[in-house]
C-alpha cells in the first residue's frame, strides 16, 4: 500500500474548506458585513477568499465607517515591501503587503490618504486601504533644502515635512493638497489641474502645522501666529491673521486640532538627554584613557522625550486662546498626520482625556523614537505599546466616502 502524502492531503482539505466558504450566499455575507463596526474587521473578512473580498469591495456599508480609530502605519520593511499596521482597538500588528509604498518617504496622512515622495522626487497620494493612487507634480526644492544638515539622517527626498488634504479625492475632484516644505517651513499648495505647486511667501512663517477647518486652511508658526488661507473666493488664497506672533519659547512643537467643532492649539514640550556610557564603564577605562587633542571627537548622541502638553481653545468671539485642562471623553491624535480627535465613548478600549502622539522632531537619528500617550488627568506619559518602538510611525485613519 502506498503511503499518502500528508502535505497533499492538507492542501486538499484546505481547498475543500475554501470552496465551502466561497459557497456562502452573498445575501448572508452582506448581513454579516452590516454588523462589523471596525474597518480592520473588513480587512480580515475580505481575506477569507476571493468571493468574500469581492462582496466586501462591492458592499457600500464600509464607505460609511467614519470616526474610526486610526491605524499606526510603521516604517517600510526594506526586503518584503510590506507595512505593519498597529490597531489600538485590537492591540495587534497587521502585516499588509503594499508594494506601492516601498522605498517611499511618507510625509503626512489625511482623509485616509498618505502623501509620499520617492528618491526621484515623484509625489503621490496613496490610499493604503483601497490601493488607489494619484500622481502629483514634483515640488521644487528651496536653496536651503539642497544642503540638508545631518545628511546621514535626512535624505534628499525628505523635503516635505507634512502634507494634508482639504477633502477626500474619492468624494470630490475639488480638493487641495497643502504641504509644509522644509527647511524653510514654507507652505505650498496644489489643486487638481495645476501644472505645478504654488508656494506662499509671507512674513509669518516658518510654519509648524496646518489643518483644514471650517472650509479654510489654518496654520500655526513657530512664533505662535495663527493664520488662515481661504480658497473659496479665488484660485489664490485670501490670507488672514487670526492671532499675531507672540514670540516663541512656549513650546517645542505646535499643533492645530479640530475638537468637536472647535479649534485647539496644542503645545508640546520635550526634554533633551545626552546618551553617555554608564558610570561603571567610565570608571573602568578612566586610567587607560589619554586624550589626543588632534583626534576628532565624535558628536554627542542626543535623544528627546515628550514630557508635557498644554492645550488651548480659540474663543471665536474674542480671538483669544483659553487654556483648558480636560478633553472630556475626547482623544487627540498628533504626529506627522493631520491632527484630529475622536470620542472615547465609541471606543471603550481607549481612555478619553488623552493625547496619542508620535515623533515630533526630524533632526534626530532614525533609531530615536518618541511615541506615547499623555494623560490630561494626571499628566503622565506612557508608551502606546511597549513592544512598538520605531521611528516616525504615521497615524492613518480609515476614511472613505461614497
Amino acid at each position: 500500500m502506498t503511503a499518502s502524502n500528508p502535505i497533499s492531503n492538507k492542501k486538499i482539505r484546505m481547498n475543500s474548506d475554501m470552496d465551502k466558504w466561497s459557497e456562502v450566499p452573498n445575501e448572508l455575507l452582506e448581513m454579516v458585513l452590516d454588523c462589523l463596526p471596525l474597518f480592520i474587521d473588513y480587512i480580515w473578512f475580505g481575506a477569507v477568499c476571493s468571493s468574500w473580498y469581492q462582496v466586501t469591495i462591492e458592499n457600500p456599508h464600509w464607505l460609511d465607517l467614519q470616526g474610526q480609530l486610526p491605524l499606526m502605519m510603521l516604517p517600510d520593511k526594506e526586503v518584503t515591501g510590506t507595512r505593519n499596521f498597529y490597531s489600538i482597538t485590537k492591540n495587534k500588528l497587521y502585516n499588509i503587503r503594499l508594494p506601492e509604498f516601498h522605498g517611499k518617504w511618507c510625509c503626512g496622512s489625511s482623509k485616509g490618504w498618505v502623501v509620499t515622495v520617492d528618491k526621484s522626487s515623484n509625489i503621490h497620494l496613496l490610499n493604503p486601504f483601497t490601493s488607489n493612487q494619484i500622481q502629483l507634480p514634483s515640488l521644487d526644492k528651496f536653496p536651503d533644502d539642497q544642503n540638508r544638515c545631518r545628511p546621514e539622517v535626512r535624505r534628499d527626498y525628505r523635503y516635505m515635512a507634512k502634507a494634508l488634504l482639504s477633502a477626500n479625492p474619492i468624494s470630490t475632484p475639488d480638493y487641495i493638497v497643502v504641504t509644509i516644505v522644509t527647511v524653510a517651513s514654507k507652505l505650498s499648495f496644489y489643486k487638481p489641474g495645476d501644472e505645478k505647486w504654488t508656494t506662499l511667501n509671507n512674513q509669518w512663517g516658518p510654519y509648524e502645522d496646518v489643518i483644514y477647518y471650517n472650509d479654510k486652511f489654518y496654520a500655526i508658526t513657530n512664533h505662535n501666529a495663527v493664520v488662515t488661507f481661504d480658497f473659496a473666493s479665488s484660485d489664490f488664497p485670501k490670507f488672514t491673521v487670526i492671532t499675531p506672533a507672540s514670540g516663541g519659547g512656549e513650546a517645542d512643537k505646535r499643533y492645530l486640532v479640530e475638537f468637536s467643532g472647535r479649534l485647539l492649539k496644542v503645545f508640546r514640550q520635550y526634554e533633551w538627554n545626552l546618551a553617555s556610557d554608564s558610570d561603571e564603564d567610565e570608571d573602568e577605562n578612566e586610567d587607560d584613557y589619554v586624550e589626543d587633542e588632534n583626534e576628532p571627537k565624535p558628536p554627542p548622541e542626543w535623544y528627546f522625550r515628550t514630557v508635557w502638553f498644554d492645550v488651548f481653545e480659540l474663543d471665536q468671539g474674542t480671538g483669544n486662546w483659553i487654556e483648558i485642562d480636560s478633553l472630556g471623553d475626547q482623544i487627540l491624535f498628533l504626529g506627522y498626520n493631520s491632527s484630529f480627535s475622536v470620542s472615547a465613548r465609541d471606543f471603550p478600549q481607549c481612555k478619553g482625556n488623552c493625547i496619542y502622539f508620535t515623533d515630533a522632531n526630524e533632526d534626530v537619528p532614525d533609531m530615536n523614537s518618541d511615541n506615547g500617550v499623555f494623560s490630561m488627568e494626571d499628566k503622565s506619559v506612557k508608551p502606546i505599546n511597549s513592544s512598538i518602538w520605531t521611528w516616525k510611525p504615521l497615524w492613518v485613519p480609515p476614511y472613505f466616502s461614497k
